[in-house]
């Protein structure tokens, strides 16, 4: 009738009693239905991913919306991530940490990395000027804001690669190599490989963008 049918071919060696190969046998196996639900599953894994991705995405739009400034920043610090990821990828140092998995989990959650600021202040947030100390301190917690949040998802709903990994974003992509970053104060490898990378992107695209204090550096 013209449908397609999937099989499994197995070919095994007949011998005879001094150990010579004079004939093949073959088993025709059909794995047709088997094939169609694999098909069914990886089609329902692929509308799972898409609105999983469509959930982090409008969650960072939130922080994003009300900081007008940023622009395409999400976008662009997700791209951004990809090519230092890809780069990385096939550096040796970096080789067996960073592979395409791991790179597709990167690009999917970095837009989460400022989902705090939801909870900072309008005229903290958008002031034109210079924050003061004060402020700065308030500014800071959008890192907190942010752990706790996915924090809370994470203890509600279990583990999820794509939550680990926001977290570990939202609360340390303000550490500094140095050890003078914020929250915690980490250092070196203290910090996760991928809130080091997302704050390499996010700095880059800070200084290369004009925003509400500052023109955008060529």
């Amino acid at each position: 009738d013209g449908a397609i049918w999937h099989a499994n071919i197995a070919f095994y060696p007949v011998m005879d009693e001094t150990g010579q190969t004079f004939s093949y046998s073959g088993i025709f196996t059909d794995v047709t239905s088997i094939r169609s639900v694999e098909q069914a599953l990886i089609s329902s894994l692929q509308r799972t991913t898409k609105a999983q991705q469509a959930i982090i995405f409008g969650l960072a739009r939130l922080a994003e919306y009300r900081d007008q400034d940023t622009g395409y920043h999400l976008e662009r610090i997700r791209s951004y991530c990809r090519e230092l990821g890809l780069a990385m990828m096939i550096h040796p140092a970096y080789s067996d940490t960073v592979d395409e998995k791991f790179i597709d989990l990167l690009y999917r959650t970095a837009p989460l990395h400022d989902i705090g600021k939801v909870g900072i202040p309008d005229n903290i947030l958008m002031k034109k000027g210079r924050l003061t100390p004060g402020e700065f301190d308030i500014m800071k917690s959008h890192t907190l804001i942010g752990y706790h949040t996915l924090s809370s998802i994470k203890e509600q709903y279990g583990e999820m690669e794509f939550l680990n990994m926001g977290i570990e974003i939202t609360h340390a992509h303000h550490e500094r190599f140095d050890g003078r970053g914020y929250p915690r104060g980490l250092k070196k490898d203290e910090i996760p490989l991928s809130a080091q990378i997302v704050a390499v992107a996010d700095v880059y695209d800070a200084l290369t963008s004009r925003r509400i204090y500052k023109k955008a550096f060529s």
